[in-house]
C-alpha cells in the first residue's frame, strides 16, 4: 500500500491512468480467449465477422499495453528521482555527526539499491493491473458456463494464493535480513576501493580483508538472501499448481459427481489454462512488490535516521565578521566507554584580519575544534558567538557560510560549483599553486584523477580562494606538501590573505613557520591553552631530541 501511495503522489493521473489501461488490456486479452473459444464450439455459419473481431481485440490489447507502460516507465522513473530528491536533500539537511553515525555506505545502498528496487515493481504494475483484470473477468466468465465449477475454482485458487501468501511471510524474514547484510557488503567494498594501495602493499593484509571480512559479509548476505529466494520460488510454484489441480479435479473427478456438457468443459479447460498466465503474472511480481516493500521500509527507516532537518541557509554568504567567539564549549563524542573523548571546555575568540595557529599531537582534538569553529558540530554546552550574538540553530547555516575549509579528508568536486570567479583571479591562483595542468580555465573543470595528496590539497585551497569568505580554515595543510610548496603556502598565500582582509586559522604543526601567525594556540587532551611562544619551544624540543 505504501508503495502505491509513493507511486500516486508522484503524478495519481498518470497512475490511474496507467492502472486503467492495464485493466481495459486485460478485458481485451479475455476477449481474445472468448472469442477463440465461440469459435472452435460455435455455429461455423455465425462465424463470418469473428476474424474482424478477433483482429480489432488484437490491435486493443496493443495499444492498451503499449499505452500503460510508457505511461508507468515515466511515472516510476520520476518516483525514482523523487525519492532520490526527498532522500538527498534530509541527506544535506542533516546534522554532520548524524550523517557519520550513518555511515556512508548506508546512504549509498538506499539511493541505488533500495530506490531501483522500487522503480522496478512499479514499471511492471500495468501489467499487473492487466493480469488481475484478466483473472475477475475470466471467473466471471467461468460462471456464465457453470456457477459450481467457477466456484470451485475459485475455492482451488484461493488455496493457492493462500499458500504462496504464507511462504512469500516465511521469506520476508530472510529477504528482510539479506537487505540488513547488504549494507555492511556494500561498507566494505568501499573499504576496498578506498583502501587499494594499502590491500595491494601487503599481501597479508589483503588476504585477511578478502577472507575473513569480505568473503564472509558476502556470504552471509548471500545465504540470507538465497533461503528467502528459494522459498518464494517454491511458494510461485506451489501456488500456481493449485490452477493445474482444479484443472485434473474439472476433468476426471467432476464428472463422475456432475453431468457437464462438453462445450462448457471445452471453455472452462481452455479459460483456466490461459488464467495461469496471468496468475503466474501476479504470483511473480509479488516477489519485486515485496522486495520494493522492504526497500520502502529501509529508506522510511533511513529517513527517522536521519530526519532531524537543520535551518536553511538564506544563500547568501556573509561578506564580513566583526568578531567570533567560543565561550565555555565542549563536545564529546557518543561512545558506551566511560572515557571517550570530549573537547573543552574552550574558550576563543577570532578577530578579522589575523593568522591563527592551532598546534597539538595527534587525537588531541584539533580536527573536532575546527569542525565546532566552522558550525559543522553544534557543542553539547557552551556559547558560540558571532559579532556578539549566539549562534542558534536558526543561523546555524548563514553563519557556516563565513568559512572556507580545506579538511584532510575533504572531498573535491569535478568542478568549480557555487563559485563566479574572473578568469585574471582563476589563473593568479593556479599559477601561484603550480595547477596549470590540473584545471581547464575555460570549463572550470578541475582534472581530478591521478592525483597525489599534496595536489589534492592545492586544488582544494584553489576552491577555497575562490570561494572568497572571510575565514579559511586549514586542516593541516601542508603536512602533505613538498618543502617548495610548503613555504609558497606559509610565506605567500597567508599572508596574501591577511593582505586582503581574510582570518585564517591553520592547523599545523610546522613549528619554523610560527613566526607568521599573530597567534599560536596548543590543544593537548582537548583542551585549548593560549601558548604562542610555548608552543614553538615545546615542537622545537621535540623535534630535535627525535634528531
Amino acid at each position: 500500500m505504501k508503495l502505491l501511495l509513493i507511486l500516486l503522489r508522484s503524478s495519481w493521473i498518470s497512475g490511474l491512468v496507467s492502472g486503467l489501461l492495464g485493466a481495459f488490456s486485460g478485458v481485451a486479452n479475455l476477449g481474445l480467449i472468448m472469442l477463440i473459444h465461440h469459435a472452435l464450439t460455435g455455429d461455423p455459419s455465425e462465424a463470418g465477422s469473428l476474424p474482424y473481431l478477433f483482429a480489432g481485440a488484437c490491435v486493443l490489447v496493443l495499444v492498451t499495453q503499449v499505452t500503460a507502460k510508457c505511461l508507468l516507465v515515466q511515472l516510476s522513473q520520476a518516483t525514482a528521482a523523487r525519492l532520490r530528491y526527498e532522500l538527498c536533500t534530509k541527506i544535506i539537511s542533516a546534522p554532520l555527526p548524524t550523517l557519520e553515525s550513518v555511515g556512508s555506505h548506508r546512504l549509498l545502498a538506499a539511493l541505488i539499491n533500495d530506490v531501483n528496487a522500487i522503480t522496478s515493481a512499479l514499471s511492471a504494475f500495468p501489467g499487473a493491473c492487466a493480469n488481475a483484470m484478466v483473472l475477475v473477468c475470466g471467473l466471471v466468465y467461468l460462471a456464465t458456463l457453470s456457477v459450481p465449477l467457477a466456484g470451485g475454482t475459485i475455492v482451488m485458487a484461493g488455496i493457492g494464493v493462500f499458500t504462496f501468501m504464507t511462504g512469500l511471510r516465511f521469506a520476508n524474514r530472510h529477504l528482510r535480513q539479506a537487505r540488513e547484510d547488504q549494507d555492511e557488503v556494500v561498507k566494505q567494498l568501499r573499504a576496498m576501493i578506498d583502501g587499494i594501495k594499502e590491500l595491494k602493499g601487503n599481501n597479508m593484509r589483503c588476504l585477511d580483508f578478502v577472507y575473513d571480512v569480505l568473503l564472509p559479509a558476502d556470504t552471509k548476505m548471500r545465504h540470507s538472501l538465497i533461503i528467502g529466494s528459494n522459498i518464494q520460488g517454491f511458494a510461485h510454484s506451489w501456488g500456481r499448481l493449485f490452477l493445474f489441480i482444479g484443472i485434473g479435479l474439472l476433468l476426471f473427478a467432476w464428472p463422475q459427481i456432475a453431468t457437464v456438457s462438453t462445450a462448457t468443459l471445452t471453455g472452462y479447460v481452455l479459460t483456466i489454462l490461459y488464467l495461469t498466465y496471468p496468475l503466474d503474472g501476479i504470483l511473480g511480481w509479488l516477489p519485486a512488490m515485496n522486495g520494493a516493500s522492504i526497500a520502502v521500509a529501509k529508506i522510511e527507516k533511513l529517513g527517522l535516521m536521519i530526519d532531524q532537518p537543520e535551518q536553511q541557509t538564506s544563500h547568501v554568504a556573509p561578506t564580513k565578521f566583526d568578531s567570533l567567539e567560543m565561550r565555555n564549549v565542549t563536545y564529546r563524542y557518543d561512545s558506551t566507554d566511560d572515557e571517550c573523548f570530549a573537547l573543552g571546555p574552550v574558550d576563543l575568540t577570532l578577530s578579522p584580519g589575523e593568522i591563527l595557529f592551532i598546534a597539538g599531537g595527534n587525537g588531541s582534538g584539533k580536527t573536532t575544534l575546527a569542525k565546532l569553529l566552522t558550525g559543522l558540530y553544534v557543542p553539547d554546552t557552551g556559547q558560540l558567538c558571532w559579532n556578539g550574538r549566539d549562534v542558534t540553530s536558526k543561523v546555524r547555516a548563514d553563519y557556516r557560510q563565513l568559512f572556507s575549509t580545506v579538511f584532510v579528508e575533504g572531498h573535491l568536486f569535478d568542478r568549480l560549483l557555487g563559485v563566479d570567479v574572473t578568469p585574471g583571479k582563476l589563473e593568479h591562483w593556479i599559477s601561484l599553486l603550480g595547477m596549470e595542468e590540473k584545471v581547464d580555465v575555460q570549463t572550470g573543470r578541475l582534472l581530478t584523477q591521478e592525483l597525489s595528496r599534496g595536489q589534492h590539497k592545492r586544488l582544494a585551497l584553489l576552491v577555497a580562494a575562490l570561494d572568497d569568505r572571510p575565514i579559511f580554515v586549514f586542516d593541516e595543510w601542508a603536512a602533505e606538501q613538498d618543502p617548495g610548496f610548503k613555504d609558497i603556502f606559509y610565506q605567500q598565500i597567508l599572508p596574501e590573505l591577511r593582505r586582503i582582509g581574510k582570518t585564517v586559522v591553520a592547523i599545523t604543526h610546522d613549528d619554523r613557520y610560527f613566526s607568521v601567525a599573530t597567534r599560536v594556540l596548543m590543544v593537548v587532551d582537548g583542551r585549548l591553552t593560549d601558548a604562542t611562544q610555548k608552543a614553538a619551544d615545546s615542537l622545537h624540543v621535540i623535534h630535535r631530541d627525535a634528531a
